[in-house]
């Protein structure tokens, strides 16, 4: 009777022994204790000393090893941790995930037993190509969010790495990742049944996670490499942008950056802002100044659940990314362009109009009148440029919009169905349409027109409306755009137009990838020529529908058509909106530019030729009189050809300080001047010019028997106030109450008048 008591009591702890065999917490009766195999002593010699990369701030420090097993080197990785008061196991995992691009992670979390972790991942070939396919679902990959893709169930098997040559390691029913800890009172490494949940960390713990593929174990590694720390910031003046639509329907729109090193950088205003991202179809961006403006069609997309929405408008530090401010209301339209005026203004262009914004103080202004009307997809604004003078907007339906950037007026309009417009090296003015190219005199705004052919034409369209790939370079008098078969299909080709020859090159670059049934077209924006060396970047997509808009590139051509580089991004409908250049260089102001003159008379400086900006048209710099010191001694202005004009009044000395403003970067320079006499006669003046009434309230009269070429209106610093002659009359009503100076330019001589406005 003791023998059969003996025997089934025997029987019945190894039965309950079994049973209680434990996997991150979860009972298996499926494994056996034999299973968990003894491991051998962690080597002696690597201890935390030896961490490079440490995760987190705080007094307290653990090890956190992940060994593979899957014959790939190095093979067993170490991070360290750091932290303040009570953490776990999985906090420490959780934080080294967020922090660290390279490793991810497949997590099961909020069962009975905490979180299981399922699979980890290292980017081991550093291509950046982190994700998973669940079940060989290759259309809709899963990317990780903080470092880690949530199931919802034990499915750990079904996952498979994006990249086979990553550190991947994920099971359940095939294999599984056995837990391994180790605290400072312990002599060696013992099995852990709780998950990483349970786990509660000390002040010199050490976790090891051990995968066992097919159930087969391996001693924890006598080898252990400590990763090297890792940067999550690219250098964002050393290559260039490529902002994203993104996946309408489930994601905000997104920036990537593509680095000089040839590594892309996904995600990187979310992976800077805590996964804020912009908001729906983010169709724009621009750098104005130290900033980046984002504009999107919408505020936000409603199925994103990954990614917290920015605005139409998101306004982020152009060197590192981080969030200035948005808004989701830019005016009551939808967003479409942006475009900086000067240091303290810019336009936002809307489907329902061109609105002012407050740089300084990030607020959104008014409608500029004139510019709105039509519906919104019959009369929103696409495209903008700023000249050194003006202001040229597209306008769908209405044409080319001229607004003086001085009073935020609409001066003139050019007629006519256009799509985009862009700035030359040279200053000239284009503007594009079906089967016309369109020049544009900067200053007098008369057009010549230039004919395309069927094989060159462009046939944008405004019912998606993008900023599309008509576009120039800054170093060549070129311009450059792909070619179209209709209205929604692009052609194959890149069209080169040398704008000093006026001819067409209509077969300068084909695109890649045009063999099989699925072909490479281009996207968005497309087209783009870096500013500095003078490359064309160019973006494609596959080609179908669906799952074929994952695959993306982007050529990189020389300006002589040759192609230099093709960058595959990760899968992912990304539907690249624009590529976007840093702006990193000031203009430089030449020597000539002198310090101090001492006129005779009328002195001119033409302020064209004196600076220069090496990613930016040097035409467009804009340049004004910043201040007068001494607007007695020396009247001083910018006139319509960019000439520094200075005009003695009275003996003195007056320091004058011009602005250059390229692209919202901004150099001063002073110039002195010293006038030892009166340059215009007072006698002559009063003779032959005359002005009534004076103080007056709305119209000031100028007579006088010469021919006038010129009339300006000044205020006691000197600044120039825009001012138009009508029949002998200017209309003050608009200035402030105060004292002003006149000047009249006439065929004979200059004359200044001062007067009063009531």
């Amino acid at each position: 009777m003791k023998k059969f008591y003996l025997f089934t009591l025997l029987l019945f702890f190894a039965f309950f022994t079994n049973a209680q065999v434990t996997v991150q917490g979860v009972p298996r009766n499926d494994l056996k204790t034999n299973s968990i195999k003894k491991t051998q002593s962690k080597k002696a010699d690597f201890t935390m000393d030896d961490i490079i990369y440490w995760v987190g701030t705080g007094s307290n420090k653990a090890a956190f090893v992940v060994q593979w097993n899957d014959a790939k080197n190095p093979d067993a990785l170490v991070w360290g941790f750091k932290w303040d008061g009570n953490a776990t196991g999985e906090d420490m995992l959780k934080a080294i995930a967020k922090t660290d691009k390279r490793f991810f992670s497949l997590l099961y979390q909020g069962t009975q037993y905490g979180s299981a972790i399922g699979g980890l991942g290292f980017d081991l070939d550093g291509k950046g190509t982190i994700g998973l396919y669940n079940n060989g679902n290759t259309t809709y990959p899963l990317y990780p969010v903080d470092g880690f893709v949530n199931t919802t169930a034990y499915d750990f098997d079904n996952y498979t790495a994006i990249d086979p040559n990553d550190h991947w390691g994920a099971g359940w029913y095939t294999g599984y990742w056995s837990y391994w800890v180790k605290d400072p009172t312990d002599t060696d490494f013992g099995y852990s049944g709780l998950g990483a949940s349970s786990r509660q960390l000390q002040n010199g713990s050490w976790d090891i996670w051990n995968f066992n593929p097919n159930f087969e174990s391996f001693d924890i590694s006598s080898t252990m490499t400590p990763v090297s720390a890792y940067s999550a910031q690219a250098d964002f003046t050393k290559g260039y942008f490529m902002v994203n639509e993104d996946w309408f329907g489930h994601t905000n729109g997104s920036v990537n950056f593509v680095g000089d090193n040839n590594q892309i950088y996904y995600r990187v205003y979310s992976e800077k802002n805590n996964n804020q991202a912009f908001g729906a179809t983010t169709q724009f961006g621009t750098i104005y100044g130290d900033k980046f403006y984002f504009i999107s069609k919408q505020a936000a997309d409603g199925g994103d659940t990954q990614y917290t929405p920015g605005g139409r408008l998101v306004v982020a530090n152009a060197t590192t990314m981080e969030k200035i401010k948005g808004f989701d209301n830019i005016g009551g339209g939808d967003g479409r362009s942006f475009l900086g005026v000067n240091e303290k203004l810019g336009y936002i262009g809307a489907s329902n109009g061109i609105y002012t914004f407050d740089i300084e103080n990030l607020q959104v202004g008014t409608l500029i009148t004139g510019t709105g009307g039509g519906s919104q997809y019959a009369g929103q604004i696409g495209n903008m440029v700023r000249t050194s003078q003006y202001v040229f907007a597209v306008k769908q339906s209405t044409g080319i919009l001229i607004i003086d950037p001085k009073t935020n007026t609409l001066i003139q309009t050019i007629s006519g169905a256009f799509h985009s417009i862009v700035q030359a090296k040279d200053g000239s003015v284009w503007a594009i349409q079906n089967q016309k190219l369109i020049n544009i005199n900067p200053t007098t705004f008369a057009t010549t027109e230039y004919a395309l052919s069927t094989a060159t034409q462009y046939l944008g369209s405004w019912g998606a409306w993008n900023a599309g790939s008509f576009t120039y370079s800054n170093q060549q008098n070129a311009l450059y755009w792909m070619n179209s078969v209709n209205a929604f299909t692009s052609g194959t080709k890149v069209v080169k137009f040398d704008v000093t020859t006026k001819t067409l090159d209509g077969n300068f670059i084909t695109i890649p990838g045009q063999e099989g049934t699925y072909k490479q077209i281009p996207y968005g924006a497309a087209l783009r020529v870096n500013p500095v060396s003078d490359e064309l970047i160019l973006n494609t997509t596959e080609s179908g529908y669906g799952a074929h808009y994952q695959k993306n590139w982007i050529h990189t051509y020389s300006n002589t058509g040759a192609l230099l580089n093709t960058k595959t991004l990760n899968d992912y409908y990304w539907f690249p909106a624009v590529t976007v250049f840093p702006d990193n260089t000031l203009p430089v102001v030449s020597s000539t530019f002198p310090s101090e003159i001492n006129p005779s008379g009328i002195t001119k400086i033409d302020l064209k030729t004196i600076v220069t900006d090496a990613d930016n048209l040097s035409v467009s710099i804009l340049k004004t009189i910043k201040s007068n010191s001494n607007t007695n001694a020396i009247l001083a202005e910018i006139n319509a050809d960019e000439e520094l004009v200075l005009t003695p009044q009275n003996a003195g000395t007056a320091n004058i300080v011009v602005s250059f403003n390229s692209n919202g970067k901004v150099v001063d320079k002073t110039l002195t001047v010293i006038s030892s006499s009166l340059a215009v006669n007072d006698n002559v003046k009063k003779i032959n010019l005359s002005i009534y009434p004076n103080p007056t309230t709305d119209v000031l009269n100028i007579k006088t028997q010469d021919k006038i070429v010129e009339v300006s209106v000044f205020d006691v610093t000197g600044k120039a106030i825009s001012t138009k002659l009508m029949d002998g009359k200017i209309n003050v009503s608009q200035l402030l109450k105060g004292n002003y100076i006149l000047r009249v330019t006439t065929d004979k001589a200059i004359y200044q008048e001062k007067f009063i406005k009531k």
